[in-house]
């Protein structure tokens, strides 16, 4: 069996092309490495945006790993034109922002082109899958991403279908026929607890 867990980026900053992380981020970030460094990650991906690339940087520390860095993981604003800004803080009379609170989430990009980005987000996982059979590996990506390779897993039509949490965890597994299953969504304990790691004796 081959586990994927697919990680959100930190909240970034806003209004600009191809943002950091903010402060919060960047916490954000510390608190999922020092969750996950307890999971026995074999290795680390990173879409190639600087707010994934800044969100696995805490992972890459604590475990001695480097992330591969893979363009099919990269979100969907290189197919819009304007910068990116974290729906949360969207004006509320801005149509993306009423279209995300009515969940039409299609509405959010009305330019993308779905079936593309549909067969990216699926030949990126099938990527990681194949090169790490047995493994369980961290992928540190976007919102539309998991969307979209979620929503293709499940059979869905729709391919936003929930609003990840940043930094959250959404697990997929293959299992050792090679059927895809999930097996979690937009975990997030680790913003809000501590694991319990057992006494050494």
């Amino acid at each position: 069996m081959t586990e994927l867990l697919l990680i959100r980026h930190g909240l970034p900053v806003a209004g600009v092309y191809d943002p950091g992380l903010s402060p919060e981020g960047t916490a954000q970030a510390e608190r999922l490495a020092a969750w996950l460094v307890h999971e026995d990650v074999d290795a680390l991906y990173t879409s190639p945006f600087q707010r994934a690339r800044e969100t696995v940087a805490p992972l890459e520390r604590i475990t001695g790993m480097t992330a591969a860095v893979l363009d099919d993981l990269r979100e969907w604003d290189t197919d819009v034109s304007h910068p990116y800004t974290p729906p949360e803080q969207i004006r509320a009379d801005d149509p993306r922002s009423v279209a995300l609170s009515e969940g039409r989430y299609e509405d959010f990009v009305p330019d993308l082109d779905w079936d593309a980005f549909r067969e990216r987000a699926a030949r990126a996982m099938d990527t990681i899958l194949d090169a790490h059979p047995g493994g369980r590996v961290a992928v540190v990506c976007h919102g539309g991403i998991t969307n979209t390779y979620l929503a293709t897993v499940l059979g869905l039509s729709r391919m936003f279908w929930f609003h990840p949490g940043y930094t959250s965890v959404s697990r997929v597994r293959r299992m050792p026929g090679g059927r895809i299953v999930l097996h979690s969504v937009n975990e997030t304990a680790h913003m809000v607890a501590e694991r319990a790691v057992d006494a050494v004796a």
